[in-house]
């Protein structure tokens, strides 16, 4: 079937931003969108040939199908139920773009709605005795559109006189228009949909458009095309919001910076969150542990902002003295206290107007200035210290925290109505230990970082980058950064071992010290034969901690194909985590 008539969604052949093509997409939740150049339908783009683009700036008339169906004065839907495309543009008598419809499934026929207004109008021209009206060509056009839809069309006017009926309909009866279905108290122009039976005789579905004195009235015979396209409708819903997810982590990939890392899903859900609710202007509260990222992700919402222009301004709430934190909050005026300075301060809250600003560790905030924040918050307006006019701000806060405030409130430490007005939009960050697929990324994104920094080249054996892997981090991503660093500054060598690493990741618990390769040549034939054991237990220990044969060499430090091949030279059974 085709769905309703998209009329404002087109893609212009001059556009080269390819991120602004991509909103357009994310906005039609559709894969595919008419190219228009000055009026004129010139094409199809898909939304996968762009995304195959690598380049930022991109030639539309080099990307879109050339070759389509544009349905218009002289073509109809019915040429399009059999092509490849999964939308038609259409296209005013004079050729002018006027918008496009969805194919979902290969039954093709107009919005019954936009038949609705069809009739709609010439009933209204027949009825404005003034107007000239060419009725041979308007009753043509009337009788084709109305005969050519698959349900049945039935007409009324006055209180239910037939006007006319297509043969879908051929068998009701009049009967229909004085159901109870349809109350006089139906209100002008509301449309309902009823399911309703026929002389006890069969089951129908009845569609009514109501206006003053007439009444157009849609029935389809089958009730199960009504659940078939219920379900594809669900169906559809499901693949738009999925489509959400992955254009909100494209839009990510293509503005991440070196300090965010999402591999595992948990991470990705994150960051598809953050990204959606940037462009909102919003109250945002992130919670986690010290050292997982809050302030990183902070950073990535205010970039993806609106505000993104303007000023990020940190307060760390806990590490500011408390008899300093109102002054450097609010700022004050001139000679406010004894060494202040003469000319007064502006504060960090007016620093940050028409920006975001970010209150870290916001548990930390004594309450004599919760309620001062909570004014921020509600009139978006300070006084500095000192001072009796009030300051218009214009900001964004964002809040973190790695303590319970929900908890607080309950103890009488947090205000109960400061803690409603930052937690409209909550994102929690799990720990690495809770998600630990991120620990390898994270490692190996320090390590180049780090290189590339002290202008070095070492990297981490196979079994030190177990260790690493097994490891809890308590610290987090703080802890796995600082590590690293550590050890490329520590190592003399280029290679990175387990002689190196810290003796509280080596002795941790859970590490995998007792699986390690420990032989001898006691109890093989050979030195050829004790090797061939200890590079088996190597690939079987790589294969656990890889998802596939590129990992795994990346582990070993080998290419692929070897990998391979000595997988299969030792017949070790393939499978991965």
């Amino acid at each position: 079937m085709l769905t309703a008539l998209e009329k404002e969604l087109y893609i212009d052949i001059n556009e080269k931003s390819k991120e602004k093509v991509i909103y357009v997409f994310n906005v039609g939740k559709t894969i595919q969108l008419p190219v228009v150049e000055n009026l004129r339908v010139v094409g199809i783009l898909d939304l996968f040939v762009l995304l195959g683009n690598t380049s930022r700036s991109i030639n539309i008339n080099d990307l879109m199908y050339k070759d389509i169906i544009v349905a218009g004065e002289y073509q109809n839907v019915f040429s399009f139920k059999n092509s490849n495309q999964l939308i038609l543009p259409i296209v005013d008598v004079n050729g002018n773009y006027i918008g496009f419809v969805n194919k979902f499934t290969q039954k093709t026929y107009l919005p019954s709605k936009e038949y609705m207004q069809f009739v709609e109008m010439n009933l209204k021209s027949i009825l404005d005795e003034d107007k000239e009206i060419n009725f041979d060509h308007l009753k043509k056009n009337f009788f084709t559109i109305i005969e050519s839809n698959y349900d049945g069309i039935y007409i009324t006017v006055d209180k239910g006189t037939t006007l006319s009926i297509n043969n879908q309909c051929n068998y009701i009866d009049d009967t229909i228009v004085e159901s109870e279905s349809f109350s006089e108290n139906t209100v002008k122009g509301e449309y309902i949909n009823v399911i309703q039976n026929i002389q006890k005789r069969k089951e129908i579905s009845v569609s009514q458009e109501c206006s003053s004195n007439r009444g157009i009235i849609r029935v389809s015979e089958n009730i199960n095309d009504f659940n078939q396209i219920k379900s594809e409708l669900n169906e559809m819903k499901k693949l738009a919001k999925k489509y959400q997810t992955e254009l909100e982590f494209l839009r990510w990939e293509q503005k991440k910076t070196d300090k965010v890392i999402a591999h595992s899903n948990e991470m990705k859900k994150v960051i598809n969150l953050a990204v959606r609710v940037a462009k909102f202007d919003t109250t945002v509260l992130i919670q986690g542990q010290s050292g997982v990222g809050k302030g990183e992700l902070s950073k990535l919402i205010h970039n993806n902002s609106e505000r993104k222009n303007g000023p990020f301004i940190k307060i760390d709430c806990g590490s500011i003295p408390e008899h300093l934190l109102e002054s450097e909050l609010y700022g004050y005026e001139p000679g406010s206290f004894s060494g202040a300075k003469q000319e007064g301060k502006i504060g960090l809250i007016e620093l940050a107007n028409e920006g975001t600003l970010f209150l870290d560790e916001i548990g930390e905030l004594p309450l004599n200035l919760q309620s001062k924040i909570l004014r921020v918050l509600q009139d978006k307006e300070i006084v500095r210290v000192g001072g009796k006019k009030t300051i218009p701000v214009d900001i964004r806060i964002i809040a973190a925290t790695n303590r319970d405030l929900e908890e607080m409130v309950q103890q009488k430490k947090f205000r109960q109505d400061l803690y409603f007005r930052l937690n409209v939009f909550p994102i929690k960050i799990l720990t690495l230990q809770e998600r630990r697929e991120d620990i390898k990324p994270l490692v190996e994104n320090c390590l180049n970082l780090f290189n590339k920094k002290y202008k070095l080249n070492k990297y981490v054996d196979c079994v030190a980058l177990r260790y690493l892997i097994n490891y809890n981090w308590p610290g987090n991503v703080r802890e796995v950064e600082n590590v690293i660093e550590y050890l490329i500054i520590t190592t003399d060598s280029v290679e990175i071992s387990k002689e190196d690493l810290p003796s509280n990741i080596v002795n941790h618990d859970n590490n995998m010290n007792n699986n390690l390769p420990t032989t001898s040549i006691l109890g093989f034939n050979s030195m050829k034969e004790a090797i061939d054991s200890i590079e088996k237990e190597l690939l079987i220990d790589a294969m656990r901690n890889s998802k596939n044969t590129t990992e795994m060499a990346e582990i070993l430090k080998i290419d692929r194909s070897t990998v391979s091949r000595k997988l299969k030279r030792h017949n070790i059974e393939v499978k991965f985590n």
